[in-house]
């Protein structure tokens, strides 16, 4: 990208040191565990689909993206209480997603990150599962070896019924990339980090405009791999910056950051992260969409918790002296605050979940305009995520 030297237009919004009572994220922990263990209780070794009506439908299906996600919630919910029940429930979703491996289901998808960092990588971290811990690599290297475009430099994301077939890229995949760098971390094999860093700065050049913004997708030509360019298929148009999208980068480059330390991950994490505050509406929920920026505006509470586990992750890696820690740490701690106040508790509605105002997409370009305003695992896991980040000191996170 050709950068336009973003600047924060307000830093005296996030200059006050900003916090969180610990009673409140042990309330609001409580009352995530409580819900989880009901849902689990309730739908044994089944994992939740899209909400429809603040309900989660529940399967034995678990090659959608959601299944690891709501894996990944076992695991956290392990970890902060001891109960075994949530670590039975989780070795139970680890065996599911071996199963789909030995069966060469979705083995070069671009959801492989989600799904088998958060069941099998955080079954390894918190439990030692050897198992898990091999399932994981093999998910990684058939990752590589399926769902990576060697001279594009990107994970792959095709489908022909989203406007148009041919090869793509998401900003989704900044949070699979991991697997990749995780890969090449426990294997010590070049090619994996190499092909991690190639995707991160494919995102970095092509999907990141100059003002900071996002694409949601971005096309390839299928034969060459050539650049072709940029889609915006969740967010209000191809021009707009999808709010999500924008998270998912906001969130995936310190994560890349923390295996490689390469300058120019620092730099576009400033400037999509400035971006994203410039636009954040005065309530610190973000709109569906960041050409939006009413607090009257459809929110995505998701876009919010995962833009506030970026932000806290890349504080812990900058130094003292950097001005962006301060503004980082303090914008996520409001974010999740007034998620709380915001998006959870009695609403009136009987919702499952951790928390609402979660929107899938409102694009005009979806007639349906399916998930709006809802509830979603990705906004429970990410949200979950938080809370433990600002809760625990010591927080260990699963990418």
């Amino acid at each position: 990208m050709k950068r336009n030297l973003i600047t924060l237009d307000r830093p005296e919004r996030f200059d006050t040191p900003y916090s969180i009572s610990k009673a409140k994220l042990e309330a609001a922990l409580a009352d995530v565990v409580d819900r989880l263990e009901k849902m689990a209780k309730e739908h044994p070794g089944e994992v939740p689909g899209s909400s429809i009506g603040f309900k989660y439908p529940f399967s034995t299906d678990v090659t959608s993206w959601l299944g690891g996600l709501y894996a990944g919630c076992h695991w956290l919910a392990y970890e902060l209480t001891g109960n075994k029940f949530f670590k039975e429930q989780g070795d139970i979703l680890v065996q599911k997603y071996r199963e789909m491996l030995d069966a060469g289901i979705g083995i070069g998808g671009h959801d492989q990150g989600f799904r088998y960092i958060l069941s099998c990588i955080a079954a390894w971290k918190a439990t030692g599962n050897e198992f898990a811990y091999e399932t994981a690599l093999e998910a990684g290297k058939l990752l590589y070896e399926h769902g990576y475009a060697q001279k594009g430099k990107f994970i792959i994301r095709s489908k022909k019924s989203w406007q148009g077939s041919g090869c793509r890229t998401m900003m989704d995949s900044m949070l699979n990339v991991p697997l990749l760098y995780w890969v090449g971390k426990e294997t010590g094999e070049a090619k994996y980090t190499e092909a991690a860093i190639g995707h991160t700065k494919t995102t970095e050049d092509l999907l990141i405009r100059a003002d900071g913004s996002s694409f949601h997708h971005y096309q390839f030509d299928p034969e060459t791999e050539a650049p072709v360019g940029g889609l915006t298929l969740q967010g209000r148009s191809d021009d707009s910056c999808w709010s999500r999208g924008q998270a998912w980068g906001v969130y995936g480059f310190p994560i890349a950051y923390s295996y490689v330390k390469e300058q120019f991950i620092l730099d576009v994490h400033k400037d999509i992260t400035y971006f994203m505050l410039n636009h954040l509406p005065e309530d610190n929920i973000p709109a569906w969409d960041y050409d939006f920026t009413s607090t009257k505006a459809v929110k995505d509470s998701s876009a919010g918790v995962i833009s506030a586990c970026g932000m806290h992750e890349m504080a812990k890696r900058l130094s003292n002296d950097n001005p962006d820690k301060a503004i980082f740490t303090n914008a996520a701690a409001m974010i999740l605050d007034s998620t709380i106040d915001t998006c959870t508790g009695d609403n009136g509605i009987d919702y499952d979940g951790f928390l609402f105002h979660v929107t899938g997409y409102a694009s005009a370009k979806k007639p349906e305009k399916r998930h709006i305003d809802q509830t979603a695992v990705y906004g429970d896991f990410f949200y979950f995520e938080a809370l433990l980040r600002h809760y625990n000191p010591d927080f260990r996170m699963y990418w």
